[in-house]
């Protein structure tokens, strides 16, 4: 059978052929294919979304012009407990995000060695002279937390603090180095100098950003600096850092994180430089990843939890009125090393009923991960700690690429419905 185009049937079918491949072509292009390096049997892959999804409409935008014109940075800023401290996580998640969208940098980072705890893999940090340490969770003790979820401050001029940004699949060498400090007349000096101990930045009370922050840009890119305290007036008496964050002046993305060793919502509530510090980081979306202290106090659950979460997000809603929200559910995990623990589908009914209530996107690692007591499945397979709460580097991992995996798919499914 001969087909002839001059038929109006035909030219209609022809031209929707044509506009649906051209659409396809479109989707395929502008959209992301992503699959885990390794995947389990107990993983719900199809649970792993973002609900309430639409809410994080003008963050998937922010994105999508990234990758469509690489230009401009889109902040990510995860706010977590010891989960997120050891950054194996929320790192697994940052670097899929910055090999998709360009690497802007490492982002925000804390000294955590010379605060007497655990830090980084992507940076090593060494000090010179005596600093003095408090982390989130002491809040009886002196000194304000900032954003770095711990503080360090020194009373002696000539100290230092050695950082390097450690080779890796990325490169977080830096030329912009932004300090969050206690700024005021009584904060000394900061002498930045680079690997072979040449002076080439100061920064200091003197500098007319915004409180508790100076900027310095270098002439050019490194990967590592020594930062001294100067004493340049008998009014300076100490130096107080609340965190660093490092860019590179590149497009791309900036995915910063901070976590706290048994850090709970209440502790950042009782941060108070916390939530005020984070706009610094200008977050086009904020992750925040607690409950898990919480649960393990099962069975109290303290009556305030909703309260204290209510205010937290509407502490960092103040200070970054634009920032998109979006809470995470923690997974099933034991109590007392083996112990059933019902209190993290306690949290999880919490978390979950208080982003409906409030139109906030979360992700439900919860079910994404298996389940009720699918802890066992985890242990067994080599992806959680023998004290049943933390996680192995592969299933910090797992988790992290769950999390980059989830917010693709409904970047995706914003594409498709935006952009046909």
């Amino acid at each position: 059978m001969r087909y002839c185009l001059n038929e109006p049937g035909m030219k209609r079918n022809l031209i929707f052929s044509l506009l649906f491949s051209m659409s396809t072509a479109a989707w395929a292009q502008d959209t992301i294919a992503f699959t885990l390096k390794q995947s389990y049997p107990f993983l719900q892959q199809d649970a792993n979304i973002i609900h309430n999804s639409v809410a994080l409409s003008a963050f998937y935008e922010k994105l999508y012009q990234l990758k469509k014109l690489k230009k401009n940075n889109v902040s990510i800023l995860q706010i977590g407990d010891s989960h997120i401290q050891a950054d194996i996580l929320s790192g697994t998640t940052r670097k899929l995000f910055q090999t998709e969208f360009g690497n802007a940098g490492r982002g925000l980072i804390f000294p955590g060695r010379v605060g007497r705890t655990n830090e980084s893999s992507t940076i090593t940090s060494s000090s010179t002279g005596l600093w003095d340490a408090k982390r989130i969770i002491y809040t009886n003790q002196p000194l304000p937390i900032g954003i770095g979820g711990m503080t360090i401050k020194t009373e002696q001029p000539g100290n230092g603090i050695k950082l390097k940004a450690n080779p890796g699949d990325l490169d977080y060498s830096f030329n912009k180095i932004t300090f969050l400090f206690e700024k005021d007349l009584s904060s000394f000096n900061l002498v930045v100098k680079d690997s072979i101990g040449q002076q080439i930045a100061y920064a200091g009370p003197y500098t007319f950003e915004t409180p508790n922050t100076s900027r310095v840009l270098l002439p050019y890119a490194i990967s590592q600096v020594e930062l001294q305290t100067l004493q340049s007036n008998h009014l300076q008496k100490q130096f107080t850092l609340y965190g660093i964050n490092l860019e590179n002046g590149k497009p791309g993305v900036l995915y910063h994180s901070t976590g706290a060793n048994g850090a709970k919502v209440k502790h950042y509530i009782e941060a108070t430089a916390f939530a005020e510090q984070t706009k610094e980081l200008v977050p086009d979306l904020i992750i925040v990843s607690l409950g898990t202290n919480e649960a393990i106090e099962y069975p109290y659950v303290d009556p305030r939890f909703t309260d204290q979460l209510d205010t937290f997000i509407n502490q960092l809603k103040q200070h970054n009125p634009t920032a998109k929200i979006m809470l995470t559910i923690p997974m099933d995990f034991y109590k007392k090393k083996t112990r059933r623990n019902p209190g993290v589908e306690v949290m999880r009914s919490k978390l979950i009923e208080y982003a409906d209530a409030n139109g906030l996107a979360f992700w439900d690692l919860y079910s994404v991960a298996g389940g009720k007591h699918i802890a066992d499945a985890w242990k067994n397979s080599g992806l959680m700690q023998s004290d049943g709460v933390h996680f192995t580097k592969s299933g910090y991992e797992l988790q992290g690429a769950l999390l980059y995996q989830a917010l693709i798919k409904g970047y995706n499914e914003y594409v498709r419905y935006r952009y046909p």
